[in-house]
């Protein structure tokens, strides 16, 4: 049975697209057309980065999408990391990186490079701002090695750069596809069959909940990136225990989503919204990991759900995307739309709740509303205003909030900087700006409305 499994999935293997090596530019469409060439100014940072066997060319429809929303267009400008994940590309550059890790350093490199650029054309540098991160797949782990196990020139650890990370199917504790294919020679899945075999070895099942680890393979590098502090449980499946990174793991930055099966085709009679079905590609991966394991668990074709959802960890949120699979979470799909007085495709994304996705109205449009990415981009919005708004503040308010410049950090809820020498702190929370320090007697202060706060930032040119 097994190899019948390996036999069929490498006959349904598609061409992938390849990827170039490390690379971060402002984003472009898949005909090379730049998405935005203005400058970044007020604006934050969008950084998208791919998984295994991908290339920037799966955010095609969130780009074009993108191009249609001037929220969007005003909050953040999108750019993409591009790598070689592709076994041919990288076993003929030795100069490329061979593990997620090494990925995670190229990564931080090219992010440096952008600091470091003009923030006006040609260059669209970063200037000191801090930036989200939307990552299908592997690439949410390459961000999470970014962020962990690295450090900028001006001391700050890469986490301390980013306000999200958005993750789509993003395997935190590893897949067992992937120790099937280490340990057993099974290439479950088109994102294994030509991938390099050290990025799939670090894709390993951590055993996290220690039920099950095919192959008895230990994901050493995973399992102690999943236990930077605070950490909740330092044993993982056969690595054994760990003692708990004194560092920082930056886990309530990350919003995990994940679909807990593949999608179904519609069948296409009368009136409605009628979406294709998951590639036949992904199937029989779905089908081993729900059926062929100890403990069958729910998955996207390629990432148990438990593991797209970082369980065991605290996090910042964890949220799920219906009716969809793992490559539908970062390409969306074409749905038809059957009506009395027109019939017309357009592209869609993975719903956020079951009541599915609003069409567009009109042929060749990019449906949002009630998607994920609809709620992805409501969540990126809220950080450039947030962002705005406090560097308006240390300008309009300097004698209170030095120095200048702080770190955005996160808790309980509130987004806030912290201002050593005047020892005050500026947070946001619920949509109300707070203040901390000498000026309010070291009590909390309602300062006012965000969206109010927002008025006066954009009046000052923020």
């Amino acid at each position: 049975m097994i190899r019948l499994l390996l036999a069929v999935l490498l006959a349904a293997t598609a061409n992938l697209a390849a990827a170039a090596p490390a690379t971060l530019a402002p984003a472009a469409f898949n005909n090379g057309t730049a998405v935005d060439e203005s400058a970044l100014g007020k604006r934050i940072p969008l950084v998208l980065v791919h998984g295994l066997g991908g290339s920037g060319q799966g955010w095609e429809n969130f780009l074009q999408a993108y191009a249609r929303s001037a929220g969007w267009q005003a909050a953040f400008k999108p750019y993409t990391f591009r790598y070689a994940s592709d076994a041919a590309d990288v076993l003929a550059d030795p100069a490329l990186p061979r593990t997620i890790t090494g990925l995670g350093a190229a990564f931080r490199d090219a992010l440096q490079s952008s600091y470091d650029k003009p923030t006006a054309a040609p260059h669209f540098g970063f200037g000191n701002k801090s930036l989200v991160i939307l990552a299908h797949s592997m690439g949410g782990l390459v961000a999470r090695s970014m962020m962990q196990e690295y450090t900028f020139a001006d001391g700050k650890r890469g986490g301390d750069r980013v306000l999200h990370l958005v993750t789509l199917g993003a395997p935190h504790q590893g897949s067992p596809l992937a120790d099937a294919a280490a340990s057993l020679g099974l290439q479950l899945g088109e994102e294994f069959a030509t991938a390099y075999g050290g990025f799939i070895a670090d894709l390993a099942w951590t055993n996290f909940d220690q039920l099950n680890q095919p192959g008895r393979l230990c994901n050493a590098w995973l399992a102690r990136l999943n236990n930077y502090a605070p950490s909740v449980n330092p044993y993982y499946g056969n690595c054994g225990g760990y003692a708990t990174n004194p560092l920082r793991g930056y886990y309530d930055r990350i919003t995990a989503y994940a679909a807990a099966s593949l999608q179904q085709p519609d069948l296409q009679l009368g009136y409605g919204i009628f979406k294709p079905g998951s590639s036949a590609a992904l199937y029989m991966p779905h089908t081993w990991l729900k059926n062929n394991l100890t403990l069958g668990y729910a998955n996207d074709g390629i990432v148990p759900t438990v593991s797209a959802h970082f369980d065991w960890r605290a996090i910042g949120a964890r949220k799920d995307a219906f009716h969809c699979d793992h490559r539908y979470l970062e390409r969306g799909y074409t749905e038809t739309v059957k009506a009395p007085a027109i019939t017309y495709t357009d592209w869609a994304f993975c719903a956020n709740s079951a009541n599915g996705v609003t069409p567009t109205g009109v042929p060749n449009g990019w449906a949002v509303q009630g998607t994920i990415m609809a709620d992805i981009g409501a969540t990126f919005v809220a950080a450039s205003q947030v962002q705005r708004v406090m560097d308006w503040a240390e300008q309009a308010f300097a004698t209170h909030l030095q120095p200048a410049g702080a770190v955005t950090d996160l808790y309980e809820g509130f987004q806030f900087r912290h201002y050593p020498a005047t020892q005050a702190y500026v947070g946001v929370k619920n949509g109300n700006v707070y203040y901390i320090g000498p000026a309010s007697g070291g009590k909390l202060l309602l300062v006012g409305a965000l969206a109010q706060m927002l008025a006066q930032a954009e009046a000052a040119g923020y």
